[in-house]
Protein backbone atom coordinates (compact mmCIF):
# COMPACT_ATOMS: atom_id res chain seq x y z
CA UNK A 1 0.00 0.00 0.00
CA UNK A 2 1.55 3.57 -0.95
CA UNK A 3 1.29 6.43 1.60
CA UNK A 4 -1.85 8.21 -0.45
CA UNK A 5 -3.57 4.87 0.35
CA UNK A 6 -3.13 5.51 3.84
CA UNK A 7 -4.19 8.92 3.86
CA UNK A 8 -7.21 8.41 1.74
CA UNK A 9 -8.16 5.61 4.23
CA UNK A 10 -7.16 8.64 7.30
CA UNK A 11 -4.38 6.07 8.61
CA UNK A 12 -2.08 9.28 8.91
CA UNK A 13 -0.19 7.23 11.21
CA UNK A 14 1.26 4.58 9.20
CA UNK A 15 1.13 7.26 6.14
CA UNK A 16 4.07 8.81 8.15
CA UNK A 17 5.93 5.77 8.81
CA UNK A 18 5.83 5.28 4.92
CA UNK A 19 7.15 7.99 4.24
CA UNK A 20 9.82 8.19 6.37
CA UNK A 21 10.62 4.10 5.47
CA UNK A 22 10.96 5.48 1.98
CA UNK A 23 12.90 8.81 2.63
CA UNK A 24 15.59 6.31 4.78
CA UNK A 25 15.63 4.32 1.13
CA UNK A 26 16.29 7.62 -0.60
CA UNK A 27 19.06 8.82 1.62
CA UNK A 28 20.93 5.70 2.18
CA UNK A 29 21.37 5.08 -2.04
CA UNK A 30 22.47 8.31 -2.25
CA UNK A 31 25.08 8.21 0.34
CA UNK A 32 25.76 4.86 -1.59
CA UNK A 33 26.79 6.49 -4.92
CA UNK A 34 28.18 9.15 -3.24
CA UNK A 35 30.54 7.82 -0.90
CA UNK A 36 33.39 6.70 -3.96
CA UNK A 37 33.52 10.67 -4.96
CA UNK A 38 34.05 12.00 -1.16
CA UNK A 39 36.63 9.60 -0.69
CA UNK A 40 38.63 10.76 -3.84
CA UNK A 41 38.04 14.19 -3.02
CA UNK A 42 39.08 13.73 0.61
CA UNK A 43 41.59 10.69 1.29
CA UNK A 44 44.95 10.40 -0.81
CA UNK A 45 47.39 7.76 -1.15
CA UNK A 46 50.69 7.29 0.57
CA UNK A 47 53.25 5.68 0.00
CA UNK A 48 54.44 2.76 2.52
CA UNK A 49 58.04 4.54 2.33
CA UNK A 50 56.58 7.91 2.90
CA UNK A 51 54.38 6.58 6.28
CA UNK A 52 57.66 4.80 7.95
CA UNK A 53 59.27 7.99 7.97
CA UNK A 54 56.78 9.89 9.52
CA UNK A 55 56.27 7.31 12.22
CA UNK A 56 60.46 7.36 12.77
CA UNK A 57 60.34 10.63 13.48
CA UNK A 58 57.76 11.16 15.80
CA UNK A 59 57.94 9.39 19.44
CA UNK A 60 55.15 7.83 20.51
CA UNK A 61 55.94 7.65 23.96
CA UNK A 62 55.50 11.58 23.91
CA UNK A 63 51.90 13.08 22.74
CA UNK A 64 50.92 16.39 21.95
CA UNK A 65 48.06 17.83 23.27
CA UNK A 66 47.53 21.62 22.25
CA UNK A 67 50.42 23.51 24.32
CA UNK A 68 50.53 20.29 26.61
CA UNK A 69 52.64 17.47 25.90
CA UNK A 70 52.02 14.33 27.90
CA UNK A 71 54.70 11.63 28.40
CA UNK A 72 53.20 8.42 29.06
CA UNK A 73 55.84 6.36 30.65
CA UNK A 74 59.53 7.41 32.31
CA UNK A 75 61.47 5.10 34.39
CA UNK A 76 62.67 6.57 37.67
CA UNK A 77 63.87 5.42 41.06
CA UNK A 78 61.91 5.79 44.32
CA UNK A 79 63.31 6.83 48.00
CA UNK A 80 64.17 3.27 48.31
CA UNK A 81 65.70 2.71 45.48
CA UNK A 82 63.41 0.65 43.51
CA UNK A 83 62.78 0.98 39.70
CA UNK A 84 59.75 2.48 38.84
CA UNK A 85 57.67 3.45 36.12
CA UNK A 86 56.31 6.97 36.29
CA UNK A 87 53.20 7.16 34.10
CA UNK A 88 51.39 10.43 32.21
CA UNK A 89 53.05 13.18 33.25
CA UNK A 90 51.91 16.60 31.73
CA UNK A 91 54.71 19.14 30.54
CA UNK A 92 54.62 22.70 29.02
CA UNK A 93 55.55 22.24 25.09
CA UNK A 94 56.29 25.70 24.65
CA UNK A 95 60.14 26.49 26.18
CA UNK A 96 59.81 29.43 28.68
CA UNK A 97 55.94 28.38 29.78
CA UNK A 98 55.27 26.39 32.54
CA UNK A 99 52.56 24.12 33.23
CA UNK A 100 50.21 26.07 35.99
CA UNK A 101 47.16 23.82 37.93
CA UNK A 102 45.22 23.29 34.28
CA UNK A 103 47.19 25.87 32.51
CA UNK A 104 50.01 27.19 30.28
CA UNK A 105 51.42 30.33 31.98
CA UNK A 106 54.42 31.98 31.08
CA UNK A 107 57.61 32.05 33.45
CA UNK A 108 58.56 34.99 34.82
CA UNK A 109 61.61 36.97 33.65
CA UNK A 110 62.46 37.82 37.16
CA UNK A 111 62.51 33.92 37.79
CA UNK A 112 64.36 32.95 34.48
CA UNK A 113 67.16 35.51 35.05
CA UNK A 114 67.53 33.85 39.10
CA UNK A 115 67.89 30.42 38.07
CA UNK A 116 70.50 30.89 35.34
CA UNK A 117 72.43 33.10 38.04
CA UNK A 118 72.36 29.99 40.40
CA UNK A 119 72.93 27.56 37.80
CA UNK A 120 76.22 29.87 36.88
CA UNK A 121 77.09 29.49 40.09
CA UNK A 122 76.61 25.68 40.62
CA UNK A 123 78.21 24.69 37.99
CA UNK A 124 81.80 26.50 39.25
CA UNK A 125 81.86 24.01 42.18
CA UNK A 126 79.28 21.16 42.25
CA UNK A 127 77.68 20.54 39.22
CA UNK A 128 80.70 19.83 36.48
CA UNK A 129 81.81 16.86 39.01
CA UNK A 130 78.37 15.37 39.00
CA UNK A 131 77.61 15.84 35.60
CA UNK A 132 79.91 12.40 34.32
CA UNK A 133 77.83 10.62 36.92
CA UNK A 134 74.71 12.00 35.78
CA UNK A 135 75.63 10.89 32.27
CA UNK A 136 76.77 7.29 33.28
CA UNK A 137 73.40 6.81 35.11
CA UNK A 138 71.00 8.06 31.96
CA UNK A 139 72.88 5.76 29.30
CA UNK A 140 72.16 3.23 32.03
CA UNK A 141 68.26 4.03 32.34
CA UNK A 142 68.04 4.25 28.32
CA UNK A 143 69.21 0.70 28.35
CA UNK A 144 66.89 -0.66 31.02
CA UNK A 145 63.64 1.51 28.99
CA UNK A 146 64.60 -0.23 25.53
CA UNK A 147 64.86 -4.02 27.20
CA UNK A 148 61.44 -3.01 29.04
CA UNK A 149 60.20 -2.10 25.33
CA UNK A 150 59.69 1.30 26.24
CA UNK A 151 61.44 3.87 23.59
Amino acid sequence: MSFLDHIIQSKLDEAREAIFARLDEIVAQKLEEAKPFIVDEIFEEVEWEELDEATKKRNPNIQKMGRITKIRRRIRRNKKGRIIVQRNVRKSGIKGYRLSGNSVRKIPATVRIAKARKLKRSWKTTRRSKLRRTLMKRKMSMRRRTSMGLK
